[in-house]
């Protein structure tokens, strides 16, 4: 009878302390967020989706940090709903736990991907420390959104990569509604773009020039989940190498595999199109792809990930069963011949 009646006060006390928290569009007006909520509540379909169990954490761009921003505040288009999608998540964070672990995690978001075979498109949390060089903690014992001003810094809590590379700084955290979770950030996730206008985009052109000398930007930008490492300008003018621009980009480009950072680990080996392999080595903290340091990790692409290194790969050749078992075949023939016209010269 006393357990039923603690399982009982129990549910009660969990029931009336959820109906104690405030809801998503209350939460975000009450946390700095406003705007963001209107255009929430601008387009019913969205809203739809942030109200249903599809949406258990939020990352919200405060009010200060809209002025430029290009959503619309009615009726959103099928391209705004799909960025408005990807600011947001089916599974739950917790700051605290999530800024701990080096040298990050991935988040899959609301938006499904059809390059990435159906998955969920992707934000990375990045915990790694500036320079690389000690771990530190990117969570603050208090975690209060200050006032934007012009000589106030907001702190960060946690650096979120997107599309383009871009970084979005979790400036408040954890704030609980009766759905889920609500993280204030600094601007809204960029969305994925394609391989060529990503590298682009981001100063890549050297690399963005090889794609389009080799006449395989089309095909990369549509091939279902890949990894690349765009060499930077720098790497490829100095460069000695004399292949040609479609060896040259496939040499850097790992298809079937999507390895943000966090999932690459020391000594895995990746195959790049052209089956030869790439290792991953860690040390200190940095990450080398065949020796070339990657110098920007995680532009997220629409089909996948690019990271930017310092020098133009080259690759590990694939070890050529064939033409062992080919030399083996030809001495053998050899011998054959050998002791053929033996026999016939003691007849």
């Amino acid at each position: 009878m006393l357990f039923t009646t603690a399982y009982l006060l129990t549910g009660i006390v969990t029931s009336v302390a959820s109906q104690s928290l405030p809801g998503l569009i209350d939460a975000l007006k009450a946390s700095g967020a406003s705007k963001f909520a209107e255009v929430l509540q601008s387009d019913s379909e969205t809203l739809d989706l942030y109200l249903s169990d599809q949406v258990k954490t939020v990352f919200a761009p405060a009010d200060y940090n809209l002025a430029n921003e290009t959503l619309s505040l009615r009726d959103l288009s099928v391209s705004q709903r799909r960025a408005a999608a990807y600011q947001s998540s089916q599974a739950t964070t917790n700051l605290e736990s999530d800024s701990r672990t080096l040298p990050g995690s991935t988040f899959e978001t609301n938006n499904k991907a059809p390059l990435l075979d159906g998955r969920p498109q992707r934000v990375v949390f990045d915990t790694r420390p500036p320079n690389i060089t000690s771990p530190s903690r990117r969570w603050l014992s208090s975690p209060i959104l200050r006032r934007q001003q012009a000589n106030v810094t907001v702190p960060s809590l946690l650096r979120i990569s997107s599309g383009l590379g871009k970084i979005t700084n979790v400036i408040k955290g954890d704030i609980p509604y009766d759905g889920g979770i609500i993280h204030i950030t600094d601007s809204f996730f960029t969305f994925p773009e394609s391989l060529s206008t990503t590298s682009q985009a981001t100063g890549q052109t050297a690399f963005a020039g090889l794609l389009s000398n080799s006449s395989s930007a089309s095909t990369l930008d549509t091939t279902h989940s890949v990894t690349v490492f765009l060499p930077s300008n720098s790497a490829i003018s100095s460069s000695n190498s004399t292949i040609s621009s479609s060896q040259l980009v496939s040499d850097h480009v790992v298809a079937g595999f999507v390895g943000y950072l966090p999932d690459l680990k020391d000594g895995d080996v990746l195959k790049t199109q052209r089956g030869e392999s790439l290792t991953i080595n860690i040390r200190g903290g940095r990450y080398y792809v065949n020796g070339g340091l990657i110098t920007q990790a995680n532009l997220v692409l629409a089909n996948g990930v690019a990271h930017v290194v310092d020098q133009v790969l080259k690759p590990t050749p694939a070890e050529v069963t064939g033409t062992a078992s080919y030399s083996s075949i030809s001495l053998a023939g050899v011998f054959g011949v050998v002791a053929y016209i033996a026999m016939m010269v003691m007849a």
